[in-house]
């Protein structure tokens, strides 16, 4: 006689599985099927996602979008190699898309929990109840898992706001509150998921909280950024009191798609070690100069864009991350105040070492006491003919010609006169300390003008004397086969780029590998050894192709 139904257990499997979808027996996670983990999955998922929902609407309210200290912290805990290939693969698309991968990172850690918690819990129930076939731990427990997904969001909003600076206020009270309701919601809505039929119901109930959901967190977006969070100040970006006289370069270097000679600024690249820029108000702003010094003193920010001794100066900046050949270089017009003036009048102490500048953003940067007596070292306050803006440093930063971006310190608060050795940021990560910027010349376009063909582009030798370091640039059109004198344009500045062209005659050829070196004034050809940026800036000739357009176009 076979056994009965209630011997093998089947009846109590099947009210399990009306109940929760865990299946029977020993091993539950074996009787989930694929429909069942796909519910689970994109369950907590959508719990997770409006977690995240939740905390970009809140930002304005607390001072940041809560997964930014997150991705601040995996910047500061990545090896110098890995934030090159970042910066490399993705140049200013390297920060956003961190942000973007932590948010994927959310949502598919709560669509794990949203499968995986059911399985745990039903395995520590215990044994089943002989009467029922259910365990210890109670189905609605175990099929609760969006409110599982919703309860580790809540405990988490609190430190993620906390990290972005928010303080203790109603803004913070009501920041919490708008990043926590949603998942709540949303999971007690998605807990009831389970009971309806077919997949395409499913969906929809899923879709329709998707859309919901959005539409409110949209709008509180928008309100509280109108009310709330900092604002940038009207001296961002305003028209100096004084007026410049940025260099327009030789027009007959302006080509195809040559730079200009000077970067417009908002052109100008920007590389940070932070996700968003920090928001300064120029009111209560101040530039502390104290450390190892006689006489510390502090200057307001109508004190240093008001400084008498204020000057201007082209310089050409280049992100030691930069490959060869990169856009990550470019030319700006700066106004600012000799850090030698600033130091000096502070009185440093004998056997000072460093120079420090500190950022508000926490960052810092040290230059050796023995180079800040240079008259070309600034404290910039203007780009162009306007006073900076947030991304390039707002209110003041650093410039220290011939040297890589990494050492001139942006949003600087501080400098302090150190009578010890400082260790910065990436010299921390393998990074040379000293930064000097390698000799290089890159290709940058070609053009036709009737049988005579035109290439150009920029060379850059550091210039960290303020003396004319390039004697010219050399220019191959065969691949290197033979090389040419190529033409460089008069020196705009003591710190800046010179850009080069070639012209020859090629009246049936429409492709050339273009290569270019540059020959420093001591004779020195650049080096044709290719290195990577790490850790003292990248080496080698720039190759490029180009293609011109036909003789009979």
């Amino acid at each position: 006689m076979g056994p009965s139904a209630s011997d093998d257990g089947s009846d109590a499997a099947g009210r399990t599985e009306r109940g929760d979808g865990d299946g029977n027996g020993d091993d539950p996670a074996a009787a989930i099927d694929r429909e069942t983990v796909l519910r689970r999955a994109l369950g907590g998922g959508v719990v997770g996602a409006a977690w995240v929902a939740g905390l970009f609407a809140a930002a304005p309210l607390v001072g940041g979008f809560g997964i930014e200290p997150v991705a601040e912290g995996v910047i500061a805990l990545s090896p110098g190699w890995l934030s090159t290939i970042a910066i490399d693969l993705l140049g200013f698309y390297a920060t956003p898309t961190l942000v973007a991968g932590l948010v994927a990172a959310v949502v598919v850690a709560a669509a794990a929990v949203g499968v995986l918690l059911p399985v745990a819990a039903d395995r520590a129930g215990g044994p089943a109840d002989e009467r029922t076939g259910n365990r210890s731990i109670p189905n609605a427990l175990r099929a609760r898992t969006g409110s599982a997904v919703a309860a580790v969001a809540v405990a988490a909003t609190l430190p993620l706001f906390l990290a972005v600076g928010a303080g203790i206020s109603l803004a913070l009270v009501v920041g919490v509150a708008v990043a926590v309701v949603p998942p709540a919601l949303v999971a007690r809505r998605v807990r009831g998921t389970d009971r309806l039929r077919g997949r395409r119901g499913f969906l929809r109930r899923v879709g329709g909280l998707a859309v919901a959901g959005s539409v409110p967190l949209a709008g509180l977006r928008f309100l509280f950024g109108r009310l709330g969070g900092p604002e940038e100040s009207e001296r961002v970006a305003e028209p100096l009191e004084r007026s410049v006289s940025p260099p327009s370069g030789d027009p007959g270097f302006y080509f195809g798609t040559m730079p200009p000679a000077v970067t417009p600024p908002a052109d100008h690249y920007v590389v940070d070690v932070n996700v968003n820029p920090p928001v300064v108000d120029p009111e209560s702003w101040s530039l502390d100069v104290d450390g190892a010094v006689a006489e510390p003193y502090s200057l307001a920010y109508d004190d240093l864009v008001g400084h008498e001794e204020s000057l201007e100066q082209t310089t050409t900046m280049v992100c030691i991350s930069n490959e060869v050949g990169g856009d990550l270089i470019g030319t700006a017009h700066w106004t600012g105040v000799q850090l030698s003036d600033l130091v000096a009048a502070a009185d440093p102490a004998e056997g000072a070492v460093d120079v420090v500048t500190h950022a508000a953003d926490g960052y810092s940067e040290a230059i050796p006491m023995e180079i800040v007596e240079r008259d070309d070292i600034l404290i910039a306050y203007g780009m162009g003919d306007r006073t900076l803006e947030t991304e390039h440093g707002f209110p003041a930063r650093l410039l220290v010609p011939g040297r890589y971006g990494m050492k001139m310190t942006k949003w600087i608060e501080r400098i302090e006169v150190s009578g010890a050795d400082h260790e910065a940021y990436w010299e921390e990560r393998g990074w040379d300390e000293e930064a000097v910027a390698n000799t290089m010349s890159y290709v940058r376009t070609g053009v036709r003008d009737g049988d005579r063909v035109l290439v150009g582009g920029v060379a850059f030798g550091g210039l960290e004397t303020g003396l004319e370091e390039l004697a010219g640039v050399e220019v191959s059109v065969d691949g290197g086969e033979t090389w040419n004198a190529g033409e460089l344009e008069p020196q705009i500045a003591p710190h800046a780029w010179r850009r080069w062209r070639y012209a020859f005659d090629a009246p049936d050829r429409t492709e050339f590998d273009v290569v270019v070196r540059a020959v420093r004034r001591d004779g020195t050809v650049q080096t044709e050894e290719r290195t990577g940026p790490r850790p003292g800036g990248s080496t080698g000739w720039h190759r490029r192709t180009v293609e011109v357009a036909s003789n009979s176009e």
